[in-house]
């Protein structure tokens, strides 16, 4: 399976195939790797958990953001667990054992996403403590705001 991440800026990026284990740890290490290693850093702190105790009707996938990039409300985490295959990318093979539908009649639903903290699409750039250059992507921060996306306090003014 994969994962697709929406930015502030609405750019997509989706990240490597990832294997599944069945070793929460293991696997929430997967996650972790593959959203660190999305381009152009558009991710630079992450922290995943990975539950799948007998108590859960399945696998709970926690992703905190703690990264400066990634403060603040963010746009849902896809989940991409259909095959694709040839001249499709990224190439994985899906989740065989992944039971989606939802039956009203029985009020079932055996998969869902469940957001912990609400995203808004409204995000703003540079933590509106600054102005981006266009041409090369960075933050020209407001005084007393410093970081690659203003997010840290450098002076009381």
């Amino acid at each position: 399976f994969a994962v697709k991440f929406t930015s502030k800026l609405n750019e997509t990026f989706v990240t490597q195939p990832i294997a599944w284990d069945t070793t929460d740890a293991v696997l929430a290490g997967y996650i972790e790797s593959a959203l660190l290693k999305l381009p152009n850093g558009v991710i630079d702190d992450v922290a995943v958990t990975v539950d799948s105790n007998d108590n859960n009707s399945g696998v709970i996938l926690d992703v905190t953001f703690t990264g400066e990039s990634v403060q603040g409300k963010q746009h849902k985490l896809e989940i991409l667990a259909d095959k694709c295959e040839v001249g499709c990318s990224p190439r994985i093979t899906g989740l065989a054992n992944l039971r989606t539908f939802s039956d009203t009649a029985l009020s079932q639903t055996l998969s869902h996403v469940q957001i912990s903290t609400p995203g808004s699409h409204n995000s703003f750039e540079c933590g509106r403590r600054g102005k981006c250059n266009r041409k090369n992507g960075e933050c020209s921060c407001f005084e007393g705001f410093t970081g690659s996306a203003c997010g840290s306090l450098s002076a009381l003014v």
